[in-house]
Parts: structure tokens; C-alpha cells; sequence
């Protein structure tokens, strides 16, 4: 049974969890990618690292981030399960904008790189506000509330590369950072005065944290198994054509100039507006007839649509496969998190959303490295049709042993 009703009544209201936590997810995602996709320039501009070496320094700066977050994402989640999903969330908000400040004065590569493994560090945020919502949403809301916070994902991830582009064009660079920083700071006082979390236990904050256990104890869990293996397959098909994306747009536009660049940014943002449109009806699609199947469903249309992409010509069929694929690929997430709720128990939620972020982030590591790898002998549209295949496979194994043999058949 939910902890809470329809009206949110008692001390929590999940109406207003929901509101706040929309927010700063909105705010967390906007604040990394108004500074992340121009990490390279700021290499360059700011730090002064030589041409030759921008590309080395950028893979650094990447993903010492990604591996430090899946390293600690499981750690934070089981401090979530002792003091409370809110208290992290707060500890991550504050601490993200401590480090993207930090970042802003940063005067060397080096400097930077450390900032960036302090951030993979303490993040935690988004995941943390995500188990907050799940351990407060009525159970009736879970689908449509998952799919919302799905839009505050994509919201801040389409928006953020433009504020961040207009700051730095105004104001330079380092601004970027700044705004950033004051917009986690603020989101993260929204959740200190307006959010309530679900009581804890008090024997709860005396048992020790045992990561290894913790892990044992979650490879008995194959509902807890599939999911993780569900985000990091999702992860790692949405980032294995990041190092691609520009200079496929280039060859199908003959030229390298400005207007690729502008291209690419618009073909990265599709997949974004699509979940926008599209999140909050999958997941209320999953609720009415099961997370499971309708994740088979969107999985095996967004392969399928995927296959299409050996047939491209010029960049206007690529731009409208790219929005469709995202219409249905947008439909994974909030049926995955909402699957991750029928399958843990609220007590073990935190280590349950730390360990499926550890398997998202690794995935965002193994995605850009597999596709750079691919991309040294096989064309992208090749590797588009396998990440279609991929997918597509995934969607009719998922149907098949998930869905067909259990009782949401």
C-alpha cells in the first residue's frame, strides 16, 4: 500500500514533493549540460591546453566524472536507506554547487580534472529526488509521476546546452559555471523548506552500511538484476552515438562549419523534446497495462525505427527518425523506475536507486567508448542499425520471459 492517498493527506503532501522535485531535477539536469557539452572549449579557451592534447584532457574530464558517481552511487543510497532520501538529496544539491563554483575558478586542467572527481564524488542528486518521489506518489499515480519526472530530465538536458551557450556568448565561459552553481543552490533550498520525506525507523540509522552485503543481498533480487541491466543497456544504446552525432550530421550536409555544429546540437536536443511530449503517456500507458510490457513495446518500436536509419539520405530523413526513435525510447525510463518500485521493498529503496544509478553511469562510460571504438571501422549509419537491433532484441526478450509467462501477460 502507498504511504500516502490520493490527497496527499497527513504530513506529506506528495502534490507538492512532486512540484519541488520536478524542479530541481529540471534544475540539476539544466546546470550540468549548460556546462558540460562546452568543457572542451573551456579546455582550450580558458585553460589553455595545447590543440593537440584538448581531446585527451576532455576524455579525462568526462569520465572521471561518470566513474566516480558509479563507484558512489551505491554508498549514497544505502546512507539514503539510514537518514533519509531528502537529507541526500540536499547533501548532494549543496555539494554540486560547491563544485561547479569550483570549476568556474579553476585555472588548470588539472584543477579542473580534480573538481570534476569531486563531483562524480558527492553527485546524487537526481537519483536521490527520483527515490524521494517513488516513496511518496500514491500507487495509482506511480506510472504518470514517473513519466513526469522523466520531463524534468529531458526539460533541463534540452534547455541547459542553450543557456549555457547565450552566457557564455554574453559573458564568457566561467559564467556558465556560476549560473549553474547558484541554480543547484537554489534548488536545493526548495527541498530543504518544502519537501518532507516518508518517515524512517529509528533502527534504521543504527544498522552499518555493508556495501558488499548490500550487493550479495542484491544479486538474490532478479527483479532488482533486470532493471539494472535495463538501464545500463537503455544508457549505453542513448550515448553510443554522442561521439558520432556531429560528424555524421557533417557528411550528410557536405561540410564542416558552423551550421553542422548548430545542426548537431538541434539533432541532440530531438530525442529530449520527444520525451517531453511522450514520457508522462508511457508511463501512465504502464501503469494501466504494466511496466513490463509496455517497456517491451516502446523498446521494440524504437528498434525497429532505428533499423530505418540504413536507409538515410540527408539530414532531414536523420532529424525525423532521431524524434521518432525518441518518442518511444522516452517510454523506458519511467517504466524501468516504476518496475524498480514493485520489486524493492521502501526500506531498501535508497540502495535500490544507488545501484541502478551505478549501472546507468557505467553505462554512460561503456556508450561514448564502444561508439568512438566502433566508429574506427564501421559507418554510423551501421552503428544506428545496430543500436536498433540491439533494442529491438531486448524489447522481444523482455516480452518474452517478462511479460508473456507472468501474470501482466
Amino acid at each position: 500500500m502507498s504511504l500516502l492517498d490520493e490527497r496527499g493527506s497527513g504530513a506529506i503532501s506528495w502534490q507538492r514533493n512532486l512540484a519541488v522535485l520536478w524542479g530541481g531535477v529540471f534544475f540539476a539536469c539544466a546546470s550540468y549540460t549548460m556546462v558540460v557539452p562546452f568543457l572542451p572549449v573551456f579546455l582550450l579557451q580558458e585553460l589553455h591546453v595545447d590543440s593537440n592534447d584538448v581531446n585527451f584532457w576532455s576524455g579525462l574530464v568526462y569520465a572521471i566524472t561518470f566513474l566516480g558517481a558509479a563507484i558512489m552511487a551505491p554508498y549514497w543510497g544505502a546512507r539514503a536507506d539510514k537518514v533519509g532520501q531528502r537529507r541526500m538529496a540536499i547533501r548532494a544539491g549543496f555539494g554540486l554547487a560547491m563544485t561547479y563554483w569550483l570549476a568556474g575558478v579553476s585555472q588548470t586542467p588539472e584543477q579542473l580534472l580534480a573538481v570534476r572527481a569531486l563531483t562524480g564524488f558527492i553527485s546524487g542528486f537526481v537519483p536521490a529526488s527520483m527515490s524521494l518521489v517513488s516513496s511518496t506518489l500514491p500507487e495509482s499515480r506511480m506510472g504518470w509521476g514517473m513519466g513526469l519526472m522523466q520531463t524534468a530530465v529531458a526539460s533541463g538536458t534540452i534547455l541547459g546546452p542553450m543557456m549555457g551557450g547565450y552566457l557564455s556568448a554574453w559573458f564568457g565561459m566561467r559564467m556558465s559555471f556560476f549560473v549553474a552553481s547558484l541554480c543547484l543552490a537554489f534548488a536545493t533550498l526548495m527541498v530543504v523548506f518544502y519537501v518532507r520525506d516518508i518517515p524512517h525507523a529509528s533502527e534504521l540509522a543504527k544498522v552499518k552500511i555493508n556495501l558488499w552485503q548490500d550487493l550479495k543481498d542484491s544479486l538474490q533480487n532478479k527483479g532488482l538484476i533486470y532493471v539494472m541491466s535495463m538501464f545500463f543497456l537503455v544508457q549505453v544504446c542513448t550515448m553510443l552515438i554522442q561521439p558520432l552525432v556531429t560528424l555524421y550530421v557533417s557528411h550528410l550536409m557536405g561540410r564542416m562549419d558552423e551550421s553542422v555544429i548548430k545542426a548537431a546540437g538541434i539533432i541532440f536536443s530531438l530525442a529530449g523534446i520527444a520525451g517531453i511530449i511522450a514520457a508522462p503517456f508511457w508511463g501512465n500507458q504502464g501503469q494501466k497495462r504494466g511496466y513490463t510490457r509496455i517497456l517491451s513495446f516502446v523498446l521494440v518500436c524504437a528498434g525497429t525505427i532505428n533499423l530505418f536509419q540504413i536507409f538515410i539520405r540527408d539530414i532531414w530523413q536523420f532529424a525525423g527518425i532521431q524524434f521518432i526513435y525518441g518518442l518511444f525510447l522516452s517510454g523506458a525510463v519511467p517504466n524501468i523506475n516504476a518496475k524498480l518500485v514493485e520489486v524493492t521493498h521502501p526500506s531498501m529503496r535508497g540502495k535500490a536507486f544507488g545501484l541502478v544509478t551505478s549501472a546507468q553511469q557505467f553505462g554512460g562510460v561503456v556508450g561514448p567508448l564502444l561508439g568512438g571504438a566502433l566508429g574506427e571501422f564501421m559507418l554510423t549509419r551501421h552503428i544506428l542499425v545496430l543500436t536498433g537491433i540491439i533494442l529491438l532484441s531486448t524489447g522481444f526478450y523482455t516480452y518474452q520471459t517478462k511479460v508473456k509467462n507472468t501474470s501482466e501477460a
